[in-house]
């Protein structure tokens, strides 16, 4: 056994000392054993560095060595001891929460020469995985064609998307997947949606974890996405990239002026990270800036103004006025700006600081079919968001370390045609109606203002210690104080009553305003144990919520006596085991309870509690919803076939409880109201294949292909069921459905061929069988289940081609993006009584008929049913093609 110097020990440890540190959650560390290349044993206090960085480690008595919290990304590791020669690996990559295995074997021989240089290749199959997991880095994401997070992760397998664009992973609902960036939370908290929108250009590492992810993890059933955003580093580097595009369809006959081409889609980017001049390095910092402006593919014909009155005659001809100037008006229309800057300080060896800052603003139309010749008459929607935060990390001893993290993060969503109150910009609600259904607007406008914003702030403290090389321990701590106010009301103005806009009375029904500041603490305790033979990750998890909201003393009478609201905890244990079978085939397990409160929304809408007796459909909040709760069971199995070759099969279960729903409540007589309650139960069963092939060197070829087969199923309640078993205190029966994003079968597929630094050519494909529909029936049928029916199959596959250049020092590419290749016509929405979208039989039984007449007597204005009928918003979006330059060094 070969050992070093006494003087070479405290230089490592030092080194050791100086390892800059990460929250958990956010990084990954490199782990392996350095031996003598002809004895085999090993080399005792060996030095093991990441090139570039004062980060390193010592090699134990038994040649073991661990270099602990490192950032997701790429490094060179060098291994150097005396009386050997050096060894240097390159393209060692880190992904968060996992550890790479890097060995250094060392000669002895011919000590003076060059270093040794090995070129790592990122691992096919993972010892530490306990559950399913996927991470995507900077490179593979500028490979694809892909333009947001929500395309990345449609392409993984178990995450598929809804009729309304919305992402489930493994047959969870939209609002039940935690999104954070470099380990804090970016969910809203009225939605539990991700509320930031980060430029793919400034992530570094994409990890998407969907089976059961560790105790750190909190307030999610189905999945984790941790955004890891790029750091400056000692060099200084730019891009500008510019590209624009337009739809390329040949559906002219559904989307209404598509021939129209004049770059309708202009993007342009930015990033630029470094040093800070005249810091001696210690201060770095990484920009990412992203402006898109887009016209859609959604477009309106201007033939009514707003102001336009109609006359629908019973009989004879109607009298239609159209004062618009018969122009083409985009819809659909949005523009946003997204900036992200992270700026690290390293204040001494073991001390850092560091600042994030995420800002978007966005302002968009959503296209209604209904007002396809009024196009003025539709809201504007903007968004503005912003996020500060603050971190503090320090090695306390050269095992344990801590990070500490405050942040402030603030949500605005408003929604209106335009905040003042102008006669002209809100038209008298006559004018907004149609005599017949299956009829677009002849003018008029949407009268109402929704404003609502969140401020939330956030400390956390996390804390890590390797205990010994096998054992790493982690400890964590929140708390978030989420401040809530919310105002809408419907703007009064009519023919006889309010003939200028005019705000409703506080009182009405019509007006709803609140502020809540509700109360969230969480603390963990887990411990990762990697031996030879097993690896495990056991933690516990306390989850402390405090709506701090009275609430009705009984739902049936919502107007009576109030209630404190307890506080909701629970407790939420996790395992998982990996247990290698050959040095290449890993089985892992994993099982875990998981509790998260439905979206706060639910808990205080119309906390009022505004309602007259006689009225249908007034919906409240529940400030007492109970914590949502998932129980998950995964097994799987890692399998490399060959040097470049691997599979991985993963079987589940999730059952799942308490989910929130809206029920129909009779209160009395004909009086009913909306409630949100906890309605029990849902489960999804399913099994998930990849097979992936990575690009060796002098091999052109990669690819991936992901398999899902899932069923996800929920429970259905009847309204009137609901009270008469809530007065007679039994359980209400329950049918189980199919949920309405349930997709028995997808597949996805990308393919990468070309060379490395010229030239490139990639392409997703993505195949998905229908997702259910409930069938309409006749007056004299009984619907016995609901979601029995199911949409066509859907079919994409998007295309991405780019080529390097050289000039000077600066790097060129050259790229055409398309998306929707082959333009095909999927039908995301159908028609109840068909199971397409491209016809009803709506006017077999009479329905728009008054319209369908007045069209054929050719009343000026009046558009055929037929027309209405063919709605775009039921398709996915047509081809839609871009090209660009992008300029770097």
């Amino acid at each position: 056994m070969r050992v070093v110097t006494a003087l070479s020990r405290p230089l490592c440890l030092l080194l050791l000392f100086a390892s800059h540190i990460l929250l958990a959650g956010t990084t990954g560390k490199i782990a392996g054993r350095v031996s003598d290349e002809k004895t085999g044993e090993p080399v005792v206090g060996a030095s093991v560095l990441i090139v570039g960085k004062t980060i390193g480690a010592a090699t134990d008595i038994e040649g073991n060595y661990v270099i602990s919290n490192l950032t997701p990304g790429t490094y060179a590791v060098s291994f150097s001891a005396v009386g050997f020669r050096k060894k240097l690996v390159q393209n060692v990559t880190v992904n968060v929460d996992l550890t790479t295995t890097i060995d250094g074997v060392l000669s002895s021989e011919s000590v003076d020469l060059e270093a040794v240089v090995v070129v790592a290749e990122k691992p096919l199959v993972r010892r530490d995985l306990t559950s399913s997991q996927t991470n995507v880095d900077a490179n593979q994401i500028r490979a694809l064609p892909v333009e947001s997070i929500t395309a990345i992760l449609t392409t993984q397998a178990g995450i598929i998307q809804g009729a309304d664009g919305a992402l489930h992973f493994r047959g969870g609902r939209s609002d039940e997947v935690a999104y954070q960036v470099n380990g804090l939370s970016v969910n809203n908290p009225f939605t539990n949606g991700n509320s930031f929108s980060i430029a793919t250009n400034a992530i570094q590492e994409l990890s998407v974890v969907q089976g059961t992810f560790n105790a750190e993890y909190g307030n999610a059933l189905s999945g984790v996405v941790e955004a890891g955003l790029k750091e400056g580093g000692e060099h200084y580097t730019a891009q500008l990239t510019v590209y624009a595009g337009d739809r390329l369809s040949a559906h002219k006959d559904i989307f209404l002026n598509i021939d129209d081409l004049n770059l309708s889609n202009t993007i342009v980017e930015g990033t630029l990270g470094g040093p800070v001049p005249f810091t001696d390095d210690r201060l770095t910092f990484f920009t990412s800036a992203r402006y898109n402006t887009d016209e859609g593919y959604l477009y309106g014909k201007r033939e009514h103004n707003v102001s336009d009155f109609s006359v629908f005659a019973t009989s004879g001809t109607w009298n239609v006025r159209s004062t618009g100037d018969s122009a083409f008006v985009a819809m659909d229309e949005s523009k946003s700006l997204t900036v992200t800057n992270r700026v690290s300080l390293r204040l001494t060896g073991t001390m850092k600081l560091g600042y994030d800052f995420v800002f978007n603003q966005a302002r968009y139309r959503n296209y209604s079919h209904a007002f396809r010749y009024n196009p003025d008459g539709t809201y504007n929607n903007y968004e503005n968001d912003v996020l500060h935060s603050l971190e503090f990390s320090d090695v306390v001893t050269p095992t344990t370390s801590f990070r500490l993290k405050a942040s402030y993060a603030r949500n605005i969503y408003e929604q209106y045609r335009h905040k003042d109150l102008l006669p002209e910009h809100y038209q008298p609600e006559e004018y907004l109606r149609v005599p017949t259904s299956w009829s677009f607007y002849y003018g008029g406008t949407q009268n109402g203002q929704y404003e609502r914003s969140a401020e939330t702030y956030t400390v956390k403290f996390d804390g890590v210690s390797q205990l010994s090389r096998q054992q790493e321990v982690k400890i964590g701590a929140e708390a978030k104080f989420p401040q809530m106010r919310l105002l809408s009301y419907s703007v009064l103005r009519d023919t006889v009553n309010f003939l200028a806009p005019t705000l409703p009375n506080t009182l009405d029904s019509r007006y709803n305003s609140y502020a809540r500041f509700p109360k969230q603490f969480s603390a963990f305790a887990q411990t990762k144990m990697e031996f030879e033979s097993i690896v495990m990750n056991l933690g516990l998890r306390y989850d402390y919520f405090d709506a701090n909201t009275p609430t009705p003393s009984d739902i049936k009478y919502p107007q009576g006596s109030k209630r404190t609201v307890e506080a909701k905890q629970t407790v939420s244990p996790r395992l998982g085991i990996s247990y290698p079978i050959t040095d290449r085939g890993i089985i892992h397990f994993s099982y875990g309870h998981f509790f998260q409160m439905p979206q706060l929304q639910r808990l205080y809408q119309n906390p009022d509690f505004k309602f007259s007796p006689g009225s249908t459909g007034s919906t409240f909040g529940n400030p007492d919803l109970q914590p949502q709760k998932t129980v998950t069971y995964e097994f799987g199995l890692q399998q490399q076939v060959s040097d470049n070759l691997a599979f991985n099969i993963t079987g589940f279960y999730k059952d799942i409880r308490d989910l929130f729903a809206q029920q129909t409540i009779r209160v009395s007589g004909d009086t009913t109201i909306n409630v949100f309650v906890n309605k029990d139960y849902g489960n999804v069963k399913g099994l998930t294949f990849s097979l992936t092939k990575r690009r060796s060197p002098g091999d052109l070829l990669a690819f991936t292909v992901d398999y899902t087969y899932q069923v996800a199923e929920g429970n259905d309640v009847s309204a009137d069921a609901f009270f008469l078993d809530t007065q007679s205190g039994r359980e209400s029966e329950k049918t189980v459905v199919f949920l309405d994003w349930d997709q028995p079968h997808t597949l996805n597929g990308t393919l990468s061929l070309g060379e490395s630094n010229d030239w490139n050519v990639s392409v997703i494909g993505k195949v998905g069988t229908g997702q259910p529909y409930t069938p309409y029936v006749g007056e004299n049928q009984v619907v016995l289940k609901r979601n029995t029916g199911r949409k066509p199959l859907t079919t994409t596959v998007d295309l991405m081609a780019q080529k390097e250049l050289s000039l000077a020092s600066l790097s060129v590419t050259l790229f055409l993006k398309v998306f929707n290749l082959f333009d095909a016509l999927n039908e995301i929405v159908v028609y109840d009584d068909t199971g397409t979208s491209t016809y009803t039989l709506a006017p077999n039984r009479g329905e728009g008929k008054g319209t369908q007449q007045q069209f054929e007597l050719g009343t000026p204005g009046v558009h055929s049913i037929y027309e209405y009928i063919n709605n775009p918003t039921l398709y996915s979006a047509p081809r839609h093609v871009m090209v660009g330059v992008s300029v770097g060094f």
